[in-house]
């Protein structure tokens, strides 16, 4: 089970890639081809962890219902695809809306997240994006924020930039604040020494994130703002630079 969700299936990429060719055709942005690699020279490995899935959907739109588990699957392989033009490879935690353990598994959520442990610590990945989504007691709260383990300071750099373009093309723009990027002492962040964030992308208890992350165009802007600014703090080179969401 643990290889089949390694492999990049063929319907994830393939489904992210054509989502991101019209969000970029629709747009009208050039974006420059990526650099070809020279023959056995290995592309830098990123890990996509689209939280939650299967039994554990996680939180729930106040509005709709909608699961958080079903919208990190979709910003997470809208991400994998923009990451792998970026020239890395792209190993997702999970692929689909089931979750990692087996139907007759005991401890079901201790296994999902051993097996999560064991992808990222097999991975030789130069970074860890985990996709989650947001929510509080207050509806009124809203934004994007995000988080590292306290431990690491590649952890740190790398939050405190992803944070910084969500302030810049997002929580200003959308509810005119900014959130700082907080330590956490979470699990997934503590799987390997290369940097590590957690991306909560709205609060799903706040109306208009839920709206703004319900919409396909919406999540297909924050994958890019996010593409770009982790390509460009973990490679030189980016093809896609910094690029404002707001352009769309």
């Amino acid at each position: 089970m643990q290889s089949d969700t390694l492999k990049k299936t063929k319907a994830a990429k393939f489904f992210a890639a054509v989502l991101t060719a019209v969000v970029l055709a629709s747009a009208a942005v050039a974006i420059p081809v990526c650099a070809v690699l020279t023959a056995g020279e290995a592309r830098p490995v990123i890990v996509v962890d689209a939280g939650h899935g299967g039994l554990d959907g996680g939180v729930v739109g106040t509005r709709t219902g909608v699961k958080e588990s079903d919208l990190n699957l979709a910003v997470a392989l809208l991400l994998g695809g923009m990451l792998e033009e970026e020239g890395f490879d792209v190993v997702f935690t999970r692929a689909g809306k089931g979750g990692l353990y087996l139907d007759g598994e005991r401890g079901k959520k201790s296994a999902d997240m051993r097996r999560r442990a064991d992808i990222i610590a097999r991975s030789g990945a130069v970074g860890v994006v985990s996709i989650h989504m947001n929510t509080f007691s207050d509806p009124s709260r809203r934004g994007a924020q995000v988080f590292f383990d306290a431990s690491s300071s590649r952890g740190r750099a790398l939050a405190d930039a992803v944070q910084t373009e969500l302030n810049r093309s997002f929580n200003l723009p959308d509810a005119g604040r900014e959130f700082a990027a907080l330590a956490a002492d979470k699990f997934i962040l503590q799987q390997t020494s290369a940097p590590s964030v957690i991306v909560e992308c709205g609060f799903l208890s706040n109306p208009d994130d839920e709206r703004n992350l319900s919409d396909e165009g919406y999540r297909a802007r924050f994958a890019l703002a996010l593409a770009g600014v982790i390509a460009r703090e973990l490679t030189s080179g980016s093809p896609y630079g910094t690029v404002s969401a707001g352009t769309f």
